[in-house]
């Protein structure tokens, strides 16, 4: 079946939940060098690689809606837990701020097991990796713009050369217009050149850059209020006057040095510095419980709010990659040693505000003139890391990992006004796994995989900051090839435990203790089947079950919020021509608890069919998705603020190449 230059969000959903990565396959990213194995490619089981296109990415649990503060990767879950952090060729995003331009972005790899635990993450059972686009096109010049029925436009230009030994890419993007939200409007800009330079046929040094900002309405998320959740999705309780502004600049350098016996010697570096600021009115959660923000006559309580945060990333990563033989088994190797500080600051402001009526909104409330402190912090933690993943080749069939991360943190943590509270700890991660070619068709595999993470920004009753968040994962797997490779299928089971957990402290209930523990148990089921060369069909399923194990104020078995138990998409292509390609997706998600604990208000049960159409010639081409094509209503949640998923909207995009 033919690629087509873009399909709906659906068949991207469905590969999201497929098992990902080779046990001990490193995260193969733009930014390094991979390791040639000499073994069968059914072996090798690559990691699930997403083609990045917004309206490919809405929705499908890769990204977050357009309208969501801007941050384009979606903080959601993966398996259970929640997404709070991602992998930005292969360097450590923190994952507070973390602003990225799908313009310069060309996959996202989704990793699962011993592989998304190799960079620290604290999530055993999965991690996102964005990889950047990359030089090496020759006079390449594409342009894209693309509209929406609500009113917003963009447009992109991606444009490379190679001369001589240098070569480079640049992709920039602006948007600008209204989103589906009433009074609400979106600005933004962005620019992503890279450079790469091949020094020496062993030497190849790579430079790059993202940088842009965001100017967008700030429009208060929705909340697990049964009034507020009743409401259409395009209404808009804060005001026009609310603003969010977003400033990100990202630089990165890499010295990649191949080696007389073919291994490769990787450095790079990572600075970043974003800035956030929104000011407006927003709900009163300050003052009243979420069933309480809304009284009989439709009014919701409002407060005066302004928020400003920045923050700075500073991450070395230098790596040995390759290949040798241990007892006669093939060996390959990643050893490295990571050096990183991370610094944050956060101020909160609150002050009066009145209220609106949620049915007949009237604008017009202006901010309050005094605002109150509620937050003034900074934190952060410097860090040196020490890790190895080591996957070896012990029969034909049979291939053994070993990996682990060794690392020494130094958080910090100062309030307005108070002294400065370090901790200083140490963690240490082991994981291991087996797969095994039972026969051409099938494979079996078993990992054990555990992190660890610090628990940065916060602080006990006694000033003492947490023990870091400790996660396993245990997993199986079997996968079937078919012989004509028509047929793909993935079956996974998983268990996953994450201990330390923040909960309150019933001695002194204002502040928490890090004895909680969460559980989460699934199941995942994958297939992709080719009727014919120009008909194909992909279908992904998963039963979650997230649940509280241990608390001090929760019950046991409490569901985690916003994790629905049941998930399926179902994505269908269908290549008419060699031009004309239509598709059709499904996705599906069962009910949901909003709050933990829980409030009695859920999310009910969503389903969503988008459809597109995609005609093209060499030199351009024409998509138009009808995305939620049934107009649903529908939500997704972080597990505290909930948001209403797209209504029918028309996006039509259309690219040339000159």
């Amino acid at each position: 079946m033919s690629k087509t230059p873009l399909n709906p969000a659906w068949r991207y959903s469905a590969l999201m939940l497929s098992l990902c990565a080779a046990f001990g396959a490193r995260a193969q990213t733009a930014a390094s060098s991979s390791v040639e194995t000499g073994t069968p490619a059914a072996l090798e089981r690559p990691v699930t690689a997403l083609v990045v296109e917004r309206t490919e990415l809405d929705a499908s649990g890769a990204v977050a809606p357009a309208t969501f503060g801007g941050s384009e990767y979606n903080r959601d879950f993966l398996r259970g837990f929640k997404n709070d952090s991602a992998l930005r060729n292969g360097h450590r995003d923190y994952g507070y701020l973390g602003t990225e331009c799908f313009c310069a972005m060309e996959t996202i790899e989704v990793l699962k097991g011993p592989a998304s635990a190799l960079y620290g993450n604290g999530k055993p059972g999965g991690d996102l990796n964005s990889i950047a686009k990359m030089p090496g096109l020759s006079d390449y010049r594409n342009i894209s713009l693309f509209t929406s029925s609500p009113g917003m436009s963009r447009v992109r230009v991606d444009v490379a050369d190679v001369v001589g030994d240098v070569s480079y890419r640049v992709n920039a993007q602006a948007y600008t217009g209204a989103t589906y939200a009433d009074r609400n409007s979106r600005d933004s800009a962005f620019i992503a050149p890279v450079i790469e330079w091949r020094v020496t046929p062993a030497l190849k040094l790579t430079l790059s850059y993202s940088g842009g900002y965001l100017d967008t309405t700030w429009n208060p998320q929705l909340l697990a209020n049964q009034a507020l959740l009743s409401l259409p999705a395009k209404r808009f309780l804060g005001e026009p006057g609310n603003r969010m502004r977003i400033v990100d600049n990202t630089s990165r350098m890499e010295l990649d040095y191949k080696l007389a016996n073919g291994d490769h010697i990787r450095q790079a570096l990572l600075y970043q510095v974003e800035s956030y600021r929104d000011a407006g009115l927003s709900y009163d959660t300050y003052n009243y419980a979420l069933a309480d923000l809304v009284d009989a006559a439709g009014m919701v309580k409002r407060v005066s709010q302004r928020d400003h945060a920045h923050q700075s990333i500073l991450v070395s990563q230098t790596e040995l990659i390759g290949r040798s033989t241990l007892a006669q088994m093939p060996w390959e190797y990643v050893l490295g040693l990571e050096l990183g500080r991370f610094d944050y600051r956060y101020k909160l402001e609150v002050g009066a505000g009145s209220a609106i009526n949620i049915y007949r909104p009237q604008y017009g409330a202006a901010m309050a003139g005094k605002l109150d402190t509620y937050a003034d912090q900074d934190y952060g933690t410097d860090n040196a890391v020490l890790y190895a993943q080591n996957r070896f080749q012990i029969t034909p069939a049979l291939r053994l990992l070993l990996g682990m991360r060794a690392e020494r943190f130094r958080d910090y943590l100062q309030e307005a006004g108070e002294s400065r509270s370090t901790d200083t700890d140490s963690l240490f991660s082991p994981r291991v796994g087996l797969t095994y070619q039972l026969n051409p068709r099938w494979i079996a595999a078993l990992s054990w995989t555990n992190s660890s993470r610090p628990q940065i920004g916060a602080k006990s009753a006694s000033g003492k900051q947490f023990r870091p968040e400790a996660g396993t994962q245990a997993e199986a797997s079997l996968q079937y090839t078919a012989p004509d490779e028509s047929l793909k299928m993935t079956t996974s089971v998983f268990s996953i435990t994450r201990k330390n957990v923040l909960t309150q402290d019933l001695a002194s209930p204002n502040f928490q203790i890090d004895s909680g523990r969460r559980r989460s148990r699934g199941v995942e089921q994958d297939l992709s089947y080719s009727f014919t060369p120009e008909l194909k069909l992909d279908v992904s399923a998963a039963y979650t079950s997230a649940s509280v194990s241990q608390d001090t104020v929760l019950p046991v078995g409490a569901l985690l919020a916003g994790v629905p138990k049941w998930f399926s998409s179902i994505y269908l292509g269908y290549d008419l021509t060699p031009a004309l390609s239509l598709g059709a997706g499904h996705v599906f998600e069962s009910r949901r608890t909003a709050t933990l604990p829980d409030n009695g208000v859920s999310l009910p049960a969503m389903s969503s069919v988008d459809l597109t159409v995609t005609y093209k010639t060499k030199k351009w081409s024409i998509d138009a998705t009808l995305v939620n094509s049934g107009n649903k209503r529908g939500f997704t949640s972080d597990g505290y603020t909930v948001t209403p998923i797209n209504p029918r909207e028309f996006q039509l995009t259309g690219r040339y190449k000159f």
